[in-house]
């Protein structure tokens, strides 16, 4: 009954030291985007993701809106758009969209 106690902790023991080891592989390896559009200083990244639903695995594509400004030396990003930069993000929303509704059909068919 020891051996069989014994030979369970390590097998916990070692499970969780791979999953430990493979949650910190994901976090040390950052998903990289998919694509970046860019008008002026008005940027979408497209993000794709691996998922798993009802009927089976899906790709699910997300769109981060931003502005990129440089102040001083430093790049900094922020999602507050003058009349200006909203007409630039409804171009780069356009041609993100239009885009990659153009690689989902594609890849549909």
């Amino acid at each position: 009954m020891k051996r069989i106690t014994a030979f369970m902790m390590v097998l916990t023991f070692s499970m969780v030291a791979a999953y430990a080891q493979e949650k910190q592989d994901s976090l040390t390896t950052p998903n990289k985007p998919k694509a970046v559009y860019q008008i002026g200083s008005v940027k979408v990244t497209v993000w794709e993701n691996q998922r798993n639903g009802k009927y089976g695995e899906y790709t699910d594509k997300t769109y981060k809106v931003e502005k990129v400004y440089k102040k001083g030396e430093e790049w900094k990003t922020s999602n507050n758009f003058d009349a200006n930069e909203l007409l630039q993000l409804r171009a780069v929303l356009d041609k993100a969209i239009g885009e990659e509704a153009v690689k989902v059909k594609e890849g549909k068919e």
